[in-house]
Formats: C-alpha cells, sequence, structure tokens
C-alpha cells in the first residue's frame, strides 16, 4: 500500500524548501519582478498595487527594521501558512487515488517549483486567503467573517488590482461558510459587498499612477531597491493603463493561435481530474438550488471572471496557477464539511498509479509567460548527461 500521506508531506516540504531559497536569491539581489512589487507605497500619493507595501513601509518606520528584512520575513511567513494548509488539506485526500492527482496537478503548489520566476509574486496573498478562510472560517461568527471578507476584499484589491478578477473565488467560499454556519445571506452582505467592489474598481481605475509617484516612491526605498527601480520591472509598468498593456501585447509580435493552443491545453490538463471529480458529484447544498447544479458549471462560472486578466497581460501561465489553487480550497471545503458528495476514485494498480503521477506532475509544465511550447522539466538535465557521456 502508498502511503501516500507521507509522501504528500515529503513533498510539500521539498516546494516550500525550494520556495524559500529561491526567494532568498531574488530578495538578494534586489529583483525588480520578484522583489520590488512588494515595495510600492503610498508615499507618493495613493496609487494601485500599493497596500501591502505601504503597510510594510509603515511597520519599518515604527520599529526601525529593514525593510528589505520586513519583505523577506513576510513573504517567508506566507509561504510557511501555505504550506500548514497545504499539509491539513492531506487529511482530507484519504488515499484517495483520484484526490492525489487533483492534490498533485502541475498547475497547483508544484507550479512555481516547475517555473521559479513565480516565486515571491504577489499571488500568494490570493492563495493564503483562501487556505486561510478554508481552515480557520469556522472560528469567526457570522458578523466577524464578513468584516474580515471586506477587509480581505480591499487587502487583495488594493496590493494587486488584477485580483479584482478573482474575488468571486473569494466570496463563493464565504458563500458556503455561511451556509455551513446555517446563517442565510442576507441583503445588507450583498449590498455592502457591491458597493465595495465598486469603490475598489474606482479607487484602481483613477489611481493607475503617474511617473512622478513612481519617482517618490523609488526614492522612499531607494536603499532597499535596485538602481533600475521606476525603469524596469513592476514599479516601471505602474505608470501603464490598460491601453499600454493592449498595445504591449500588440507589440511583442505573438503568434496567438499558438499561444492560445498551448494555454488551453495546459488549462483542461491542469484542472482534468478536478472534472472528472466534479462530473460525478453532486452539492449537499440546497441554498440558491446548488444541489441541482453540478459542480463543475460553479467552478467555471467562477473562472470566467477571471478572463479580462488574460486580455490585459501576458502571465497566463501565473493566472491559471492562481485559478486552480482557489479552485482546489474551495473543493477541500466542501470535502471537509461534506457540501459535495461523491465517493468515486480511479480504480488503478500502484504501478500504474505511481506511473501517472511521475508524467502527469511532475514530467512537464508549461511557462507562466509567452509561451511557445511545453516545457519538459527533465530536459535540460537529461541533456546534460547525455553530453558528459
Amino acid at each position: 500500500m502508498i502511503n501516500i500521506k507521507k509522501s504528500l508531506f515529503l513533498i510539500i516540504s521539498v516546494v516550500f524548501l525550494f520556495q524559500i531559497i529561491k526567494y532568498y536569491s531574488f530578495y538578494d539581489e534586489f529583483s525588480d519582478w520578484q522583489y520590488a512589487d512588494w515595495l510600492i507605497n503610498y508615499q507618493g500619493g495613493f496609487i494601485r498595487r500599493g497596500l501591502i507595501g505601504e503597510i510594510l513601509f509603515r511597520v519599518h518606520q515604527i520599529t526601525r527594521i529593514d525593510l528589505n528584512f520586513l519583505v523577506l520575513l513576510f513573504i517567508y511567513s506566507v509561504y510557511l501558512f501555505i504550506s500548514y494548509f497545504l499539509i491539513r488539506s492531506i487529511k482530507y485526500i484519504n488515499n484517495s487515488r483520484i484526490n492525489t492527482l487533483i492534490f498533485l496537478s502541475p498547475g497547483f503548489f508544484l507550479y512555481p517549483m516547475m517555473n521559479s520566476a513565480v516565486v515571491g509574486q504577489k499571488d500568494i496573498l490570493v492563495i493564503f486567503v483562501m487556505g486561510f478562510l478554508c481552515f480557520f472560517g469556522k472560528k469567526f461568527d457570522s458578523r466577524n467573517l464578513f468584516f474580515l471578507i471586506i477587509f480581505f476584499l480591499f487587502f487583495l484589491t488594493l496590493s494587486h488590482s488584477g485580483f479584482l478578477f478573482y474575488t468571486p473565488y473569494l466570496l463563493f467560499l464565504y458563500l458556503l461558510l455561511k451556509i455551513k454556519m446555517k446563517s442565510k445571506l442576507q441583503i445588507v452582505e450583498i449590498a455592502v459587498i457591491i458597493i465595495s467592489l465598486i469603490l475598489i474598481t474606482i479607487l484602481i481605475t483613477l489611481n493607475q499612477g503617474t511617473e512622478n509617484q513612481v519617482k517618490v516612491i523609488c526614492e522612499s526605498v531607494k536603499i532597499f531597491v535596485s538602481e533600475n527601480c521606476g525603469k524596469v520591472g513592476q514599479t516601471y509598468w505602474l505608470t501603464n493603463n490598460y491601453k499600454d498593456y493592449l498595445s504591449a501585447k500588440t507589440d511583442l509580435g505573438i503568434n496567438y493561435i499558438n499561444y492560445l493552443t498551448i494555454y488551453l491545453i495546459s488549462l483542461i490538463l491542469v484542472y482534468f481530474f478536478i472534472i472528472i471529480k466534479c462530473i460525478k458529484s453532486n452539492f449537499n447544498i440546497k441554498y440558491f438550488f446548488l444541489n441541482k447544479i453540478n459542480p463543475l458549471i460553479v467552478f467555471l462560472f467562477l473562472f470566467l471572471f477571471t478572463l479580462p486578466t488574460y486580455a490585459f497581460g501576458l502571465d497566463w501561465g501565473r493566472y491559471i496557477f492562481i485559478s486552480y489553487s482557489c479552485s482546489f480550497f474551495i473543493y477541500i471545503y466542501c470535502i471537509k464539511t461534506n457540501l459535495i458528495s461523491n465517493n468515486f476514485d480511479l480504480k488503478l494498480g500502484k504501478f500504474t498509479f505511481i506511473s501517472l503521477v511521475i508524467f502527469y506532475s511532475f514530467m512537464w509544465t508549461f511557462p507562466f509567460y509567452n509561451a511557445e511550447n511545453f516545457k519538459l522539466t527533465l530536459k535540460k538535465p537529461v541533456l546534460s548527461l547525455m553530453k558528459k557521456f
């Protein structure tokens, strides 16, 4: 019998160690993409993407702790919590073949290890929030949970404007938490959520960023960033609006048929086993007639809200990674609370199952950006070995 729990724990540990080691290299070189993004703040005035940076900057001012160390400590803490949520999730895998494959999807927590440039991106904030609500949401009463959700809405979207399109995942998980509490969603709550989303959209739209703001931001953290601050990386893109994003995509001369094909196939493969599981499942929820809706329809509906990110950006691999991570924690919450009923599993022998895991989860991946083809993860080591012989 394969000890799935111990194997998954080992994999989580390896991925965690890889991420903290890799992020240290970004931190050490003052990376303009994975590090500087966390230092965008409000010192030049209110600006999109700046909330988490402003919080860290204020803590730095109050405590006199080096800002770069605060960023490193914060990132490591988030990764530690995410790893904890992953370990907690193992309990609900229940030695199931299909649940193991859902857990080891190449678009989930393994993805940053296969695409190291993703390590340390603000995506981890969304994953942290979803994992936190999945495992700690029940500790809040209905009133405090609502305030927490509103806080998370502002915290995520004002730390990265693109997360606005992923808030439906957060809100659906909130609905499931309310259902489990046997507390109906109130009209006042719906109204406050809608008003909050409208306000957030206005704030993001009207505060895209100016060259002067970027200069002030870079000046406020000049001893903690590279000399390229404001010239490249995330700080540079603060001065661009949606038209600039669209024109940048056109200027790159991308073959969009090939681009779309690669990422569409990747998307299907990433969701493949959770699709199979959902098709054979149903919600044990009468609220909003969810018991008459297949879970797959819900996940598809939530994914559709994220499509604008694909229109404006090119990091399609990252977008798939975020969506699947959100879907996974919703799925795990439904399993742990018996909101989904299904005992279906893949009837595979030990050798077949292990072979499938190796090829499906570890032998390939898809680039997070500007994909021209799929990536074979062992291609470089194998070629290097062949050259030696």
